[in-house]
């Protein structure tokens, strides 16, 4: 991913100088997994799962039935839910975690006293200080024995040796997902050249509301997905000023999954959370005072590839 967004911002880059006739032609090639793929695709070869991933090393079975792929979106979430429920109860498996962490896009910022927009100065002051409150990325491996980490692999927030409950969404529950079928816009299954299958689930829309940073809001996002929680986002930025109240919408946010259907277990999940909406702060450098920050599209967005399950 982070080969993705320097070769993105190489482009960005590029396309500028062109618009002030620096450059006249540019060639750019991604070497990104996703456009590899895209262009073996194009050329005929390779698939359109849009994922990078390894097989699945699998010496047992979930149980799950697997036997024909569904096509209807209600078959399609029982099966998801069923092989992601049986996948992190797996007593013995392997699991890569990363986590992009919060990439939040702020489109405006008002002053809540003058209505006024804050100066470019400003503004870059307090993305600075959002920035640097955020859940920042990580990527790490753990290899779960009977709900324990074998690698010793430590949580963020406490010293706790990370477990499938507090690693694998849904967090701090003993599912991955418990989803109904009336939270779902839309979903979607193919089944990859490799044998392996694709799932898409796109959820419906839902406002969050938080107030108190020890309480993080219910959503059906909350059940399927690893979602910001209060105390990361209503907090203190180091005595430089605090932000006590968040109104957002999660929005068209999704889940896309790689099943091993020989074995019935999850390869490869790919969660994103997008957020917009708008925060609250009270900001003491330079006196700025209290502000509303207009969220644009804010991801949250993380991906656990499987590499043995037992």
């Amino acid at each position: 991913m982070k080969k993705l967004i320097a070769a993105i911002m190489v482009v960005i880059m590029l396309v500028s100088f062109t618009a002030c006739g620096l450059v006249k032609t540019v060639t750019v090639t991604c070497t990104c997994p996703g456009c590899v793929a895209a262009a073996e695709k194009e050329n005929g070869g390779g698939d359109d799962s849009g994922v990078d991933y390894q097989k699945l090393n699998a010496s047992s079975k979930s149980g799950v039935d697997c036997s024909t792929l569904p096509t209807d979106a209600a078959g399609i979430l029982k099966l998801y839910t069923d092989v992601a429920n049986a996948t992190k109860a797996a007593k013995d498996q392997t699991v890569q975690v990363i986590a992009e962490g919060a990439k939040i896009q702020v489109g405006k910022i008002t002053i809540d006293s003058s209505g006024k927009e804050l100066s470019s100065a400003m503004m870059s002051t307090a993305n600075k200080l959002i920035d640097s409150f955020s859940p920042k990325p990580e990527d790490y491996t753990c290899h779960f024995v009977n709900g324990k980490d074998a690698n010793g692999n430590k949580t963020t927030l406490s010293n706790e040796i990370r477990t499938p409950v507090n690693t694998l969404p849904a967090w701090e529950q003993e599912y991955m997902c418990e989803l109904s079928a009336d939270q779902v816009k839309e979903a979607t299954a193919e089944e990859l050249p490799d044998g392996y299958w694709k799932v898409k689930i796109v959820l419906n829309e839902a406002e969050v509301t938080m107030t108190d940073p020890k309480v993080t809001p219910d959503s059906p996002h909350a059940h399927c997905m690893g979602v910001v929680q209060a105390g990361d986002l209503l907090t203190d930025f180091g005595g430089n000023g605090t932000i006590y109240y968040a109104d957002m919408t999660y929005r068209d946010s999704e889940i896309i999954a790689v099943i091993d259907p020989a074995s019935g277990y999850l390869v490869q999940l790919h969660t994103a959370l997008y957020i917009y909406g708008d925060a609250k702060m009270d900001v003491t450098l330079m006196k700025i005072g209290k502000v509303t920050a207009s969220l644009e599209k804010t991801t949250y967005i993380n991906t656990y590839n499987w590499s043995a399950i037992a």
